[in-house]
């Protein structure tokens, strides 16, 4: 069985996760920039339809921008490819970034991290940054997702 070839002038890639569309350029490998997800291809009309109608569902753009803010900076200065490098996960950097993410959000929620980011915006980064009260547990979680067997 052959597999049939995408126009991707003709579609945008969608993803379900993040009810959102975009162009194949911004995701060569298929995977949402923003989320990790997969992505499915999709028809321009029904991409356009489809995000008028996510406009009524989809979370705020500020739920978007904190995650994106967190990510930064986890992942500064090369941190992020660091952990991903010396961790050797078989799962795609963006996915692992996406996990990492999640992780921190969760211990944030637990009380195990603190993020700290400045009440006004500030060129000094030391003022963004996040604090491990269970170092141990935050390895060991992050062992955890590198140890996630490849998906095929």
């Amino acid at each position: 069985m052959s597999k049939q070839r995408i126009d991707s002038s003709k579609t945008y890639l969608w993803c379900d996760q993040c009810r959102r569309s975009f162009r194949h350029e911004e995701s060569p490998d298929g995977t949402c920039p923003i989320c990790g997800s997969h992505m499915q291809p999709t028809g321009k009309m029904s991409a356009i339809l489809r995000g008028l109608m996510a406009n009524e569902l989809a979370a705020s753009p500020i739920v978007t921008k904190h995650r994106q803010i967190v990510r930064l900076i986890w992942t500064r200065n090369g941190q992020g490819e660091e952990y991903y490098r010396l961790l050797q996960p078989q799962i795609p950097y963006n996915r692992f970034e996406a996990q990492v993410t999640d992780l921190i959000f969760r211990g944030a929620e637990e009380g195990w991290i603190s993020i700290v980011i400045p009440a006004a915006p500030s060129n000094d980064e030391r003022q963004y940054r996040i604090e491990f009260h269970d170092e141990d547990r935050f390895l060991a979680e992050l062992g955890a997702i590198a140890a996630q067997p490849a998906k095929r």
